[in-house]
């Protein structure tokens, strides 16, 4: 039996276009009945449970990418090796089809941190290899247009995205979307998972849950689920990607940038670190070019102020949506 054979995978989700096959569960994720899963969800990712053991051995100069966001990269015998910074690890093998990824849990770590690495790092890695565009971003429908805000870790977009919910608009993501030219060169956006993870000390929890208290990883994060699910939700059109930056005024600022203005920040909000070494600079470059031709892109500097949140919410949605 190979080392990486596992039992059948049983539960079968959708994300990013995709059928999810899990042979673990994944809270994160719903379970899509059969008829219910989008005709488009063709293509099939298996998530596979594997031991620590069974990890290929790697040596220090296998490692291409160290602690990039998170996340090191090693070419290694028979495929490609990732670890996150949790201790989590995965493997991608050299099958030419990259559609199974095996995963092992980090010592001493939670379910939702495991579950959370596998999908918001591992698996936009894997699809990035599969030739996709998976962008760093949270994304909303607004009047069935999709509107990403992209950034750092930190600069409120899981806050946005919760913000959006509760107006009861769709969100696509709160931290990864993929997007995928269509006939005509228009560019779609993929949902992915719903809720949003928000920091322990974020105005949008309760009081019972609320604190300054650090733990392992930093700030702990809840997990909330609200607004419309979008499980089912075909792709929609991408109509605008505003990237997020500290402002003054609680007032959104809106900043047009020029396509070769643009290039740069979807650069830093691609997922790119598991790709090729030798052909990596030019792959991004190219799958950020057409993202910045393809769509309007802007800065868009804020303050975030929990006495002024629904209105910088509001404020979003309607300038969002008359300036893309």
């Amino acid at each position: 039996m190979s080392p990486f054979q596992s039992r059948e995978a049983a539960a079968q989700l959708v994300a990013h276009g995709y059928r999810i096959r899990s042979d673990f569960p994944i809270a994160e994720l719903a379970v899509a009945p059969p008829d219910a899963v989008p005709s488009a969800a063709s293509a099939i990712i298996t998530l596979r449970r594997i031991e620590r053991r069974r990890l290929p051995v790697t040596t220090p100069r296998d490692w291409f990418v160290r602690d990039v966001g998170g996340l090191s990269v090693a070419r290694c015998e028979g495929g490609l090796q990732m670890a996150s910074y949790c201790g989590s690890a995965a493997f991608v093998p050299d099958d030419g089809q990259g559609a199974v990824l095996h995963v092992c849990r980090g010592p001493h770590i939670s379910t939702s941190r495991f579950n959370h690495t596998v999908l918001h790092s591992f698996l936009p890695q894997l699809l990035a290899l599969r030739g996709e565009t998976m962008l760093h971003a949270t994304s909303v429908v607004i009047a069935g247009r999709v509107y990403a805000f992209a950034g750092a870790s930190g600069m409120g977009k899981s806050t946005l995205a919760a913000g959006f919910a509760a107006l009861g608009l769709p969100v696509f993501s709160e931290d990864v979307v993929r997007v995928a030219h269509r006939d005509g060169g228009a560019l779609l956006a993929w949902p992915s998972y719903p809720g949003a993870r928000l920091r322990s000390n974020s105005f949008l929890l309760p009081d019972d849950k609320r604190s300054d208290v650090g733990g392992r990883f930093g700030l702990p994060k809840h997990r909330v689920y609200v607004g419309v699910s979008t499980a089912e939700h075909p792709p929609a059109p991408l109509a605008g990607v505003f990237f997020l930056r500290a402002g003054r005024s609680v007032s959104p600022r809106f900043t047009r940038l020029t396509p070769m203005q643009a290039i740069k920040p979807l650069l830093k909000s691609c997922f790119i670190q598991a790709l090729p070494k030798a052909t990596r600079g030019r792959e991004a470059f190219l799958r950020a070019t057409r993202v910045a031709m393809a769509v309007p892109s802007f800065e868009l500097r804020y303050r975030r102020s929990a006495a002024h949140f629904e209105a910088l919410v509001a404020a979003l949605v309607r300038d969002a949506a008359a300036l893309a």
